[in-house]
């Protein structure tokens, strides 16, 4: 392991900014997408179906994007279609804000979709490889503040927003700012260059004869054992974490209402608490995430998901023990989630390789959770109680495989990065 803590540079902090706009946009778009469903259904007079359309395409759209979004950044540059992306995420969220029918509206959801899912990769690629692996957690981990900034900036537009009639463009026409104002200072910004032109040597990396690093064709990627054992540990602890997540933040409603007769204003406060716990956590899990603390605290986050799972399953009709188990479970997710899957995918592949191998792995996760959620309505109509011991399960899952990854990290002597120091 590392004796001393490398420092985060200036230039560091600005490209974590710069790419860490794309995971803001993940979120928001989604976000924005929820809270403008039931104003789009009164406007176009939407069926349910048409409803679940529009949800259902933006995650396989973003799924899509991941895949084939990594795989063309590792062919044509890394750059190139982090600029590309983000400049189309503003195309497509400016259509959905401005769209006065159900089929502008699927246009601009498959628009920004698509080029939001490409950008996750890739601008994770870009931020590896531009800086030593000693950083790689604080700088992966930041990103995730501007994922929570993304969903409680929308909640707080769409708050704000809720009463007027022109609050989707309000909605969406922020995200196509922040999106141009993003791609604006990507390609025109001299500084920004300049930090793109350094890339740190990758030692891991498989060169040509020239000393250039070599190209790797996902077919060949998927060849090897050792890119595939790691991809199938990550993919199934991912999407393993992904459906509780996933399932806690979109229904939290429906079970504090439905289940727990709490009003819409109580569980509306909640989420946001629990969001402004996720921002702390991510405060505070920045500084860890490099540190020999990573793995005891994702141990930590494990056994609260677990512990807050099994207790809202057993105390599921009482919404004081099922405030406090969202709470702590959303808290959790910090300290054990996608942090961590981000921060091992660029730690197991080369540079290379990372962005096709993050795309592969996000895109059929996000492909997954989409079909989960379309039965999960289903599965709650049946029984809210067995819904919360299927995802306990589910913690139980990728739980026992982060172990089994962190088992492979010191195998292959990748925990070296990890500074022993606090």
């Amino acid at each position: 392991m590392a004796d001393n803590k490398v420092k985060l540079t200036k230039d560091n902090i600005l490209l974590i900014v710069v790419a860490g706009v794309a995971s803001y946009l993940d979120a928001a778009l989604l976000v924005s997408l929820g809270v403008a469903l039931p104003l789009w259904t009164k406007a176009m007079q939407l069926n349910s179906w048409e409803v679940g359309l529009i949800s259902t395409l933006l995650t396989l759209s973003v799924a899509a994007g991941s895949f084939v979004g990594g795989w063309l950044s590792d062919r044509w540059g890394r750059v190139t279609v982090f600029n590309f992306d983000i400049f189309f995420v503003a195309v497509g969220a400016l259509i959905i804000g401005l769209a006065s029918s159900f089929y502008v509206l699927l246009v601009g959801t498959i628009i920004a979709g698509l080029a939001s899912g490409a950008d996750l990769p890739t601008s994770l690629a870009v931020i590896s490889e531009r800086m030593s692996k000693e950083t790689y957690g604080r700088a992966i981990s930041s990103t995730q503040i501007f994922w929570t900034m993304g969903i409680l900036l929308s909640q707080f537009i769409g708050f704000l927003t809720a009463t007027n009639a022109h609050s989707t463009l309000f909605l969406f026409g922020w995200i196509a700012l922040v999106a141009l104002i993003n791609w604006c200072v990507r390609v025109f910004s001299k500084q920004i260059k300049g930090i793109e032109a350094h890339v740190v040597p990758d030692t891991d990396a498989v060169t040509e004869v020239d000393g250039t690093s070599k190209k790797h064709s996902l077919k060949e990627l998927l060849s090897q054992g050792h890119f595939i054992l790691p991809l199938v540990l990550l993919t199934v602890f991912y999407l393993f974490w992904n459906l509780p997540a996933n399932t806690w933040g979109s229904f939290v409603n429906y079970f504090l209402v439905t289940v727990d007769g709490r009003s819409q204003a109580y569980s509306t406060i909640i989420a946001l608490v629990a969001n402004l716990v996720c921002l702390a956590f991510n405060l505070v899990y920045v500084r860890l995430a490099d540190t020999k603390y990573r793995y005891p605290v994702m141990y930590l986050g494990i056994a609260i998901a677990f512990v807050s799972f099994v207790m809202a399953g057993i105390f599921s009709e009482k919404w004081q023990v099922f405030t406090i188990a969202y709470i702590f479970y959303s808290g959790s997710t910090v300290l054990c989630g996608e942090a961590l899957y981000k921060i091992w995918n660029q730690t197991f592949y080369p540079v290379s390789a990372r962005a096709t191998m993050t795309g592969f792995s996000y895109g059929i996760v996000r492909a997954l959770t989409a079909v989960f959620s379309l039965v999960t309505p289903t599965l709650m109509a049946y029984s809210p109680k067995l819904l919360l011991w299927v995802l306990v399960g589910c913690t139980v899952i990728f739980g026992t495989v982060a172990i089994v990854i962190t088992n492979m990290l010191k195998t292959r002597g990748l925990t070296a990065t990890v500074s022993t120091k606090g």
